[in-house]
């Protein structure tokens, strides 16, 4: 890697110059994939459900509340209610009880 692309890249990091929101299309891929292979995503039993967290003004959107996916000990915010929909029922078909996330985790060393 060159000086100034380094330089830039550690610049961006510590000042970004926008919020940037991460999407999980793969996961939104997964779920349209179980559904166009006959899986009632939105009959799946389990502990996940899609719902809704209210604003207390309006949002992104001119949006009242934010579509999430939970499974009443974890939230998941997602851009839709209906990809909500989707990734609970995606979450409950894989058996997924709980998401365990990492934490601080780091990328390893290059």
């Amino acid at each position: 890697m060159t000086q100034p692309l380094q330089q830039s890249t550690v610049r961006d990091q510590r000042h970004p110059k926008k919020r940037t929101r991460y999407e999980p299309t793969v996961v939104y891929y997964l779920a349209e994939h179980a559904r166009a292979n006959g899986v009632n995503l939105d009959q799946a039993e389990g502990p996940w459900r899609a719902d809704e967290r209210a604003l207390g003004r309006p949002g992104r959107n001119n949006l009242d509340a934010i579509p999430i996916v939970t499974n009443e000990r974890t939230e998941v915010v997602v851009d839709t209610a209906e990809h909500a929909v989707d990734v609970a029922g995606l979450l409950n078909w894989c058996g997924v009880e709980d998401l365990d996330p990492v934490p601080a985790l780091t990328p390893p060393a290059a």
